[in-house]
């Protein structure tokens, strides 16, 4: 090592020395600075329609069922409603919408979202099994009620104050249609507000579902928001996980009414006609029964009519059958039968005696 490259390393080692030093006293001044100072925080990410549609229904399923959805594609837009039959999906759940007012909208799940939140109510998860091509059914929309109206609370909460949306909130669940064709009659002929949704549901085992919504554009132009305060916001409470039950509650059931069942012989069957009576028991109005269409005996009473209409009183199922109501009891003649009334016919005049002739004198008048 030479004299030349010793000096070299020193003057090196100095100008690293005095370069950190610079540095140093360029941050502590900094710091010094910045004390008793608010810190500065990034600008916020402005909201978009697709974020908060996207934030919604992920946070409906999530508080609903604890379900995990991914919102993979969400394209908010307008459209007329000549175009929504083309857009909607294939065999798909069609919901109409009740707004404030008279305003209606509709909104649509293809079969694979409808199987993944009925699977996540019976079985707590998703499952990648095959579908059946099938029709979505009344019961289907009475499990899907809660999600839609979840969907509907979080999306107008979402989308407050954004340019488009006014007007959004107040819509629920209010009948599903087996044919989406009548929507061209429900539906007002304007511009519809719509939001589509591609969604991948589930976590080990997973679908791909589509949601399309569509809802009446408002006209009206969404009012300043007012500079907000440092008033804390209110804690949302927790929204209790819907249950199974609450939706089968709603289900329709058939009940027969049955007068009474006898038992005939075969050439009594042969013989019925039209116009033929039937001789049933006296007891048969006294003990009607309400079974399901399997048999199963549900309540029983009396048949009899109500406000114009057939109808059947129930009774308790332990208590014997109500028997017929007896005859009122004979009202006694008047204390003065024998006295002259010119409003009763006269056959003759009676006085009062004694018992055995009154009773002879009654005989002979009759």
């Amino acid at each position: 090592m030479t004299i030349a490259d010793a000096i070299g390393g020193d003057t090196a080692i100095a100008a690293d020395t005095k370069t950190g030093g610079i540095l140093r006293r360029m941050l502590r001044a900094r710091t010094d600075a910045d004390q008793g100072r608010a810190p500065t925080l990034p600008p916020p990410v402005p909201t978009t329609p697709a974020k908060a549609a996207a934030t919604a229904i992920g946070r409906a399923a999530d508080r609903l069922y604890n379900l995990a959805v991914q919102p993979v594609h969400v394209v908010p837009g307008v459209m007329t409603l000549a175009e929504l039959p083309e857009l909607l999906p294939e065999l798909p759940l069609v919901v109409v919408l009740q707004g404030t007012g008279d305003h209606l909208g509709m909104i649509a799940l293809c079969p694979q979202t409808v199987a993944s939140l009925i699977e996540v109510q019976a079985l707590g998860r998703v499952t990648c099994r095959i579908l059946e091509r099938r029709r979505p059914t009344r019961s289907d929309a009475m499990l899907c009620a809660d999600f839609i109206n979840l969907l509907l609370t979080e999306l107008s909460a979402e989308t407050e104050g954004l340019d488009g949306f006014q007007g959004i909130g107040g819509y629920r669940f209010l009948t599903h249609l087996d044919d989406p064709r009548p929507l061209a009659l429900m539906l007002e002929d304007k511009p519809l507000r719509s939001l589509g949704f591609d969604l991948r549901m589930g976590t080990t085992d997973t679908r791909d579902g589509r949601v399309l919504l569509a809802l009446p554009q408002s006209q009206t132009v969404a009012a300043a928001k007012p500079q907000a305060t440092a008033v804390p916001l209110p804690v949302k409470p927790a929204v209790p996980r819907a249950s199974l039950g609450g939706a089968v509650q709603q289900a329709p059931l058939d009940v027969v009414g049955v007068l009474c069942r006898r038992s005939v012989s075969l050439a009594e069957l042969r013989a019925l006609a039209p116009g033929r009576i039937l001789q049933l028991p006296r007891a048969c109005l006294t003990d009607a029964r309400l079974e399901t269409v399997d048999g199963q005996i549900l309540a029983a009473g009396k048949f009899g009519e109500a406000e114009g209409c057939h109808a059947i009183r129930l009774r308790d199922m332990t208590a014997p059958p109500m028997a017929d109501t007896p005859p009122a009891a004979s009202v006694p003649p008047p204390a003065d039968l024998s006295r002259p009334d010119p409003f009763r016919p006269q056959t003759g005049e009676i006085t009062p005696r004694d018992p055995a002739q009154n009773a002879t004198i009654l005989r002979s008048t009759r």
